[in-house]
Order: structure tokens, then sequence, then C-alpha cells
């Protein structure tokens, strides 16, 4: 289970040991904060990285905290981070436990589970899709096309557009067998969706990202994301409009401190929120510094171990920010032999960040492609969004899939 039981100072458990929570670690690292890294995958990339790692199913709240008692004393425990996954009950709950800040766990559920979710913004007014609940997708009464989602899931997992007959009997091959007995049904409404992104402190929200969310409905009604842009001329009156009705759902849901993010749709009749969660996104975090002056990495670890924390610099504000566009790689589906050019392409003009999702063993088959098997995307700026779009897709174009 763990990889080193040796005795650790005052140390920070980080759920996640995935690419997009080394930047954490490494941190943790060069600033002398032990690391206890937890992820079910006895294998994930962060294993080398941490000081204590537990490879455990982390669906099993009790079984968790024993695994991190029989590791280390309990005093050894200075904070939890979550971080780029959708782990916040469990943070929340292991951090009442060891007793130390988080937001409690009743607020945690209110921003993970989507139907208790949905209920809260109807009961404080905040502009959603209307809703039912079902325990069984031949039990929806709304008219096509409509949105069916899994209790909880991030990343468009578990979320399907039914537009018909086929999608529907699609759906119920597709979520047959799963851990979950209700569904949450919206209708399905015309916009564009914005991912945003923000810090709260002493009541104040602080945003680091506002991007744009490039979706496709695909076969079975089935949504893939392929990227995101994030432009600073975007209008100020639709900015303004979804920063409120953003912060009114939090405060719906009782996040009052520490990272947000959430999804809100521009609609004909203004801003709708479809998703509030209690916790970062993955990538926004790890290029706040260079598109808005504040290392939101270091800023989440310092106020998670309430180490005097004080919220410095500011980000600056969003007009007034770089532009940034994230691009995903598109693949076909077939056994992979190898990948090339992805050293070419982090020198591409613009390049922020290319993050690579996969352990890159060859051969490797690949499945058509979902939000849960990417293999990479690039983040990256320009002179406007769209040269930052060009500079995204320019650096993808360097990088050749061989198949066999």
């Amino acid at each position: 289970m763990a990889n080193n039981s040796s005795s650790l100072k005052q140390s920070l458990v980080i759920l996640g040991g995935g690419i997009h929570q080394i930047p954490y670690i490494k941190y943790c690292k060069e600033n002398k904060i032990s690391t206890i890294v937890l992820d079910q995958n006895k294998d994930a990339i962060a294993k080398d990285y941490a000081d204590l790692f537990l490879s455990i199913d982390t669906s099993n709240i009790s079984k968790v905290i024993r695994a991190i008692e029989q590791n280390c004393q309990k005093e050894v425990i200075a904070g939890v981070l979550v971080a780029g996954v959708e782990l916040a009950v469990l943070g929340a709950s292991i951090s009442k436990h060891f007793n130390t800040k988080s937001i409690d766990i009743n607020t945690a559920i209110n921003a993970t589970n989507k139907i208790i979710r949905a209920k809260k913004f109807k009961e404080f007014g905040v502009p959603s899709p209307k809703f039912e609940i079902v325990d069984s997708i031949h039990s929806v009464s709304l008219d096509y096309p409509y949105v069916i989602k899994e209790q909880e899931g991030s990343g468009s997992r578990g979320v399907r557009i039914i537009a018909s007959k086929e999608d529907r009997s699609a759906a119920v091959k597709g979520f047959a067998g799963g851990r979950y007995s209700k569904y949450l049904v919206e209708e399905f409404v015309e916009g564009h969706e914005i991912s945003i992104e923000a810090f709260i402190h002493k009541g104040e929200f602080y945003y680091y990202c506002f991007a744009v969310r490039d979706i496709e409905t695909i076969s079975n009604g089935k949504v893939i994301e392929h990227g995101s842009i994030s432009d600073p001329s975007y209008d100020d009156t639709n900015h303004s409009e979804v920063k409120k009705v953003f912060e009114n759902a939090c405060l719906a849901l009782g996040i009052e401190a520490g990272p947000v993010k959430g999804d809100v749709l521009y609609t004909n009749s203004g801003p709708s929120v479809l998703e509030v969660a209690s916790r970062s996104a993955p990538l926004a975090p790890l290029i706040s510094e260079r598109i808005y002056g504040t290392d939101m990495v270091s800023t989440h670890i310092k106020w998670v171990l309430d180490v005097d924390f004080v919220f410095k610099p500011l980000p600056v504000e969003f007009s007034k920010s770089k532009p940034v566009s994230h691009r995903i790689l598109l693949h076909e589906p077939g056994t992979l032999k190898g990948i090339s050019g992805i050293d070419e392409a982090k020198k591409s003009k613009g390049v922020l960040e290319i993050i690579v999702l996969k352990d890159l063993k060859f051969p490797m088959i690949l499945d058509y492609p979902d939000n849960g098997n990417r293999i990479l995307y690039v983040a990256a700026t320009g002179s406007d969004a769209i040269r930052a779009r060009k500079n995204a897709e320019n650096a993808l174009s360097k990088i050749n899939l061989i198949y066999k």
C-alpha cells in the first residue's frame, strides 16, 4: 500500500496522484512540506514524487482514514488538499477527522451530488435549467432533447444529451450496472458554456479562469470536449452577469472560502448555472501565474495549511489578463505504436503547457475518443484569443500518432 512508511513531520494529504497533482507535490518538496498522496492506481504517475504514497479505494472514506492512521500519527496531518479531482467529500471527511482546515462535509456534498445541487439552486432561486429526478431513464417526462446526468462525476462523464429514442436506448445500456439509482434530468438549453474558476477569501471572489468551452455532442448523445478559449475582450456585461449568478450559486451551496469552479451556460435570456464544485480544476491553477499573475498552486496549499494565510498578489482583472486556448489532441481508434513531435510542440510559439494524460507505453490500444481516454492537451497564449487558439492548434499539428 505504501512506498515509504517512515515517520513524517507535519504533512499534507493530497488526493489524487495524477499529472495535475504533481506541481502541488513539487511545491511541497521545494518548501520542505511532507506529502501523503492517495490514489486508487498503484502505478499513479505521482507515486515517486510523494514522501508517502497510499494506493487505496478512495470511495471508502473509513478505509482511507484508517490507512492514513496506520501509516502516521494523527498529529502529523496538517491539511488535506483536493485539486483537479472530484473528491471534495472525501477531502472534507478526512479534514474533519484530523481537525484541519476545510469546507464542511455538507457543503462538499452539496457541491458534488448533482441532484442535491440542483435542488439547492432551485431553493435559492439560482438561474439553472428546469429539471426532474428519475430512478429510470424510461421514467423521463421531458420532451426531446434533454440532458441526463448521473448523480456524481466530472469532466462530462456520466452525461448524455438525449435527442431520440436511439439516444435513449444507448443511454440505458451505457448506464446499466452503474452505482447510481437516481438520475438528474434537465431541459436542454442552447447557449455557450463558460468554465469559471475563483478563489474565495474573506467574502471576496478572486477569478483566475473564465473560458468558453468547445463541446460537441457525438454518437448516442455522448458529450466530448475539444478545448476552450479564454478571451479578455469578452463582453463586460455578459462577464458581470455570469459572475453574479456564479457567486449566488456558490453561496447557495454553502461555499464561502477556498477554491471553487463551475460551468455557466450563457443563453439568449442570460446566464444559467449548470454546475459548481468546491475544488479547483486541473489546468487553470497550473498556468494562473503566467496568465493572472498569481500562483494558485502555492495559494491553495498555503490556504489549506493555514500558515498565516495572506492572499497576495491578487489576480489581475480578467480584462487585463492574457488570452488562453487549450486544445485536446484528437485520436483514432486502433493500436498505437508510438508518438513523435511532443518535444517540438513544446517549443512552439505561445505554448504554456503540454499535459500528457497517459502513461506512454507502447503498443497502446485506443478506443474511440471520449473525455476519459484522451492522450494529451496543449495550452497556449497569443496576442489575442484567435491567435492563442491557432498557436495551440499549431503545436498539436506537430504531434504525430503512429499506428500499427
